[in-house]
């Protein structure tokens, strides 16, 4: 409201300065002291009699008569009545709490045109008591919705639209509107808190949102709440409204007439534009409504606003939803933006122009639809119609009343102004996470997290208890970055965009006596890390852990199960004293090229069981002086055989197994066996020797071949036997030489055949 705005309130309040008499033919002259009622508390339903004709009439719950002396009535659309009497009673000791918060009407009889205003007394006040026994006493009378003014509250609508939150808040208190709207208008919005404010502030703060407007109209000696989103499109009164310069001409002819009419218009905004963000869009994407209706000057006058959520919509619970919000889908509908922002643009472009007058027809109230005849300016002509938005009415017993009406022209849609602040949260509230029964994690997409505001008394603690939380990470990006969700039972920090309410986001988390802290305080106050928990409530974690007490720095590492590492490229890792790797089962190492392995003093391998060696080409094995490889002896069989080994010096190799030996010792090799040695080769066997070769058998050595049995020498070829040496062959055994020589003893041949001798000389002796 600009100040133009509230000066001419001020002056509706005070009332003109015009006087008007009742036109039903009342002699002002013969008017009594006072009007005479009857309480509704004690008579309900019955309407208040008329004690000698009078004209004003209080009727209150305890019963008291009360005669009005002057009265005044505050009524302006998407507002509270307030009516403010001033009466007298010959009670001294009216019961207080019998009157006030209790029902109460106020009745202004004007002949044909009656008016009341019932609700409740507010307040009561004794201000004077008079010798002759009458007290006066101030009363101001409201409508029953004043009580929602008393109740303050902290809670949050899901999937609900404005107006059926502000249907169930006013259910609440007993209060049933006639709804002049179309329900199907308004989209369910996700989620909406009423955050320390008053339950009238916050269904006055939906209603403003959606466009709706609040009224109260008589019916019959009640006022009824009204809820409309087209006030401008209400039925016209039947007879236009007269335009008078000099209203004292008709005072007593009983017509409706208006004078002192004050018209004028103001510069308003062309242009509304709204803009919202959708984290699910990119950066770029230009989420805007717009409305334009100014032409000229008022075309560039544009109110640009950015209202996060404006845009967010929700559907049916249970939809399917690229945001994971099992409790219904939310999207962003540039459509009810674009209508959105045509009904802010329509409440402000709906006061530039606004006329006042005076009238005598009381029965004009805010919401009612009227046409002035005789008006000399053409934007007043009878064809054209105004809707009354504000009403102030004064008077006294005796008759003089005024009443003093603002109004507008109904061709631009009526919306109420956005004049309910919404509540702003100085910092940061604290919050326990929640999730459906025996989650422990429960979580989105996203990574948000439902929690419970410990303000919340209607929080069930489960995943309904608020929307999807985003929660701050230290670090985010396009599928990198960290990620520790908040878990059920937690308890978190909760700060709010631009101290929305609306509009949570998890900032950090915090330990209670119930989540305490893994390592034990202040004992371990050196300590610091990162320490996770198995799912299952099995007592399991991962942990980085970081001990910073002088003398005893640590960082320990667990994995409650698997360790997976990889590094892409190298990896160096030094270690200052002792290393210690312990692997519980199996162990591979794969190298794709080399692997260097340098130990500066003693290596020790132990292998409990087997151990195989492949190598693809070659072997090199370099022992500065000495290398042992044993074998050590089964239990069976007895002891007394020695054990299997391998000894190796620079000038010594001694490979034993058994009974058998193997020795390299110099120049030498002995192979030392104490059952057979047993050389075999699938081809060749080549034996070379710079001087001689001695084969040595205790009983027998015997040489076969498939074939052939070739002995050559460069000289001598001996074959020496201590008895025999015998040459058998199955067909034939040929001897051939220069010279054969056979001496002994005897020479025995023998042939089962024929023994044939043929020589160019042969020689028996």
């Amino acid at each position: 409201m600009d100040a133009r705005e509230q000066t001419e309130r001020a002056g509706a309040q005070e009332g003109a300065r015009m006087t008007f008499v009742k036109s039903h033919g009342e002699d002002p002259s013969q008017a009594t002291a006072g009007g005479s009622v009857k309480g509704v508390g004690k008579a309900a339903g019955a309407a208040a009699s008329r004690v000698g004709g009078k004209n004003l009439e209080v009727e209150v719950a305890s019963g008291d008569a009360l005669d009005v002396r002057n009265f005044s009535v505050q009524e302006r659309l998407s507002s509270l009545f307030e009516v403010n009497l001033v009466a007298v009673s010959d009670n001294a000791s009216i019961d207080f709490d019998a009157v006030v918060g209790q029902p109460a009407r106020f009745t202004l009889r004007a002949g044909a045109h009656d008016r009341s205003w019932s609700g409740l007394c507010n307040h009561l006040e004794q201000v004077r008591v008079e010798p002759g026994g009458l007290s006066t006493y101030q009363l101001t009378l409201v409508p029953t919705m004043w009580l929602l003014t008393q109740r303050k509250n902290y809670r949050m609508f899901q999937h609900v639209s404005e107006p059926d939150i502000a249907l169930k808040v006013l259910k609440e208190w007993g209060i049933e509107p006639e709804v002049r709207i179309d329900g199907g208008a308004y989209k369910k919005r996700k989620y909406r808190v009423q955050y320390a404010e008053s339950d009238f502030a916050f269904v006055s703060r939906m209603l403003e949102d959606a466009g709706i407007t609040y009224a109260f109209e008589q019916s019959g000696d009640e006022t009824k709440l009204v809820l409309s989103d087209a006030p401008h499109a209400n039925v016209k009164r039947g007879a236009p409204l007269m335009f008078l310069d000099d209203a004292s001409l008709l005072r007593s002819h009983g017509i409706s007439f208006v004078t002192d009419v004050r018209m004028g218009k103001r510069v308003r905004p062309g242009k509304y534009t709204l803009r919202d963000h959708d984290y699910r869009r990119p950066p770029g994407y230009k989420l805007v409504g717009s409305a334009s209706g100014g032409q000229g000057l008022e075309a560039k006058l544009e109110r640009y606003q950015y209202t996060p959520g404006a845009f967010l919509f929700g559907t049916d619970q249970g939809d399917a939803t690229p945001s994971a919000d099992d409790k219904g889908k939310a999207r962003t509908d540039e459509k009810e933006a674009a209508s959105l922002a045509q009904r802010r643009l329509d409440a402000k472009r709906g006061s530039a122009k606004v006329c006042t007058f005076e009238t005598n027809a009381h029965d004009l109230a805010p919401g009612s639809v009227v046409s002035i005849a005789g008006h000399p300016h053409e934007a007043l002509a009878e064809s054209r119609t105004l809707l009354v938005v504000e009403s102030s009415m004064s008077g006294t017993h005796h008759g003089e009343w005024s009443h003093r009406c603002k109004a507008r022209g109904t061709d631009i849609p009526f919306r109420p102004e956005l004049v309910t602040p919404k509540p702003k949260v100085s910092g940061v509230e604290s919050a326990t996470v929640v999730g459906p029964s025996g989650e422990e994690i429960h979580t989105d997409e996203f990574g948000r997290v439902r929690v419970h505001f410990h303000w919340d008394r209607e929080s069930q603690m489960d995943d309904s208890s608020s929307c999807w939380i985003h929660v701050s990470q230290s670090w985010g990006g396009a599928g990198y970055g960290g990620v520790t969700l908040p878990r059920v039972g937690q308890e978190v920090l909760v700060d709010f965009l631009s101290g929305d309410p609306d509009r949570p986001v998890i900032v950090g988390r915090v330990y209670t006596n119930l989540q305490k802290v893994p390592y034990k305080l202040p004992d371990n106050k050196t300590q610091s890390g990162w320490r996770s928990n198995s799912t299952g409530g099995t007592g399991g974690y991962n942990e980085i852990m970081f001990e910073d007490a002088a003398g005893r720095e640590l960082v320990n590492v667990q994995a409650q199960k698997d360790l997976n590492k990889l590094v892409k490229n190298n990896e160096t890792e030094t270690t200052g004293v002792d290393r210690t790797r312990t692997v519980g089962h199996d162990e591979a190492i794969t190298v794709g090229n080399d692997q260097t392995i340098a130990v500066a003093n003693n290596q020790t391998i132990t292998v409990g069981k087997d151990r195989a060696a492949a190598i693809g080409v070659q072997d090199s094995t370099l022992v500065g002086k000495k290398h042992t490889v044993t074998i050590e002896q089964p239990a069976e069989p007895p002891p007394k055989i020695p054990p299997t080994g391998t000894v190796m010096t620079d000038q010594f190799i001694s490979q034993t197994t058994g009974r058998s030996t193997l020795t390299m010792k110099g120049p030498d090799v002995s192979l030392t066996a104490e059952g057979s040695v047993s050389i075999s080769a699938g081809a060749n066997i080549s034996m070379s020797a710079g001087a001689n070769i001695q084969i040595t058998a205790g009983s027998t050595i015997q040489t076969s071949a498939g074939v052939t049995i070739a002995n050559a020498a460069g000289v001598t070829i001996t074959t020496t036997a201590g008895a025999v040496v015998e040459v058998k062959a199955g067909q034939r055994a040929t001897v051939d030489a220069a010279a054969v020589e056979v001496n002994g003893d005897t020479v025995l041949i023998a042939a089962s055949g024929v023994v044939d001798i043929d020589g160019e000389y042969i020689d028996l002796n």
